[in-house]
């Protein structure tokens, strides 16, 4: 009975990882597709970034100033790099 139950969770233990471990690589996928983003708006500033289709860029100045890039459906991940004038670029995908 002992091993029917170890065997039962090992197996159930399995079934939980099997079913997470594609939503860690996918957010990692976009994690990493949002730093080539900011990094490609942040690297060309202050000429206007031009997003990949579905994702948006954000351009955060220091006094406050907001100018945004691109649209949005639906965020999954973001990422934040910084523009040789000090202006904050979120990557938002």
């Amino acid at each position: 009975m002992v091993a029917f139950a170890a065997a039962a969770a090992s197996l159930l233990l399995l079934a939980l990882y099997a079913r997470f471990k594609p939503a860690y690589a996918g957010a990692y996928d976009c994690y990493q597709q949002a730093l080539k983003v900011a990094g490609d708006a942040a690297s060309r500033w202050p000429a206007p970034p031009n997003p990949p289709q579905g994702w948006q860029v954000l351009v955060i100045y220091p006094n406050g100033t907001t100018l945004q890039y691109g649209s949005l459906a639906r965020e999954r991940c973001r990422a934040y790099e910084v523009a040789g004038d000090g202006a904050l670029v979120v990557a938002r995908g």
